[in-house]
């Protein structure tokens, strides 16, 4: 796809430019429709092409404990030429840019490509189970986030999981810490 631009809604509301794209996903994969004019929440942006069609949108929307939800939507006609990477990077760095710690995306249990949305995103980074409909990524205290546009994270194997008797002392595997803070990137799945 030719160069894209970025640009931030500074009072977003639902217009037909958001209707074709966002309606152009197939049935059951996103549930937001407004009618024309309305008033949006969170904050919103756009990725235009280098002759201002608009083929993407992406959501942000700070939740409680410094994390954020975000959606992202691509035009039927613009998917598989990197404008979803072009989004998903840009919501990332505005998320660690205000020193948001997670960014999360739920994809519906009724998306047609539920799978696939949820290998792509785990190929990016984004972490959770293969039952759960959320997954999470950390973005915030991060400094070796690469720059925008780079592309695709490598998927790297996790490391062994062998159980060293040494390394925990007379615990036992399946035995941990209670209470605490869990970082989710510390565990493997």
């Amino acid at each position: 796809m030719s160069e894209l631009t970025w640009h931030h809604e500074p009072s977003p509301t639902w217009d037909a430019d958001k209707q074709r794209v966002i309606g152009s996903a197939p049935a059951g994969a996103l549930d937001v429709s407004y009618p024309d004019g309305a008033e949006l929440p969170g904050d919103w942006w756009d990725a235009r092409t280098a002759d201002g069609v608009v083929v993407g949108y992406g959501w942000l929307d700070a939740t409680w404990g410094g994390d954020a939800e975000i959606l992202l939507a691509v035009d039927a006609t613009a998917q598989r030429r990197g404008v979803g990477s072009f989004v998903l990077d840009r919501l990332e760095d505005e998320a660690a840019r205000r020193g948001l710690n997670y960014v999360y995306n739920t994809v519906r249990g009724t998306h047609p490509q539920r799978d696939d949305v949820h290998d792509w995103l785990a190929v990016r980074g984004y972490r959770g189970s293969t039952t759960d409909t959320t997954l999470r990524k950390r973005v915030g205290a991060d400094d070796q986030r690469p720059a925008p546009g780079g592309g695709p994270s490598k998927a790297e194997p996790a490391p062994s999981r062998a159980y060293d008797p040494s390394a925990d002392g007379d615990r036992a595997p399946g035995h941990e810490e209670s209470g605490g803070y869990v970082d989710v990137d510390e565990h493997q799945y």
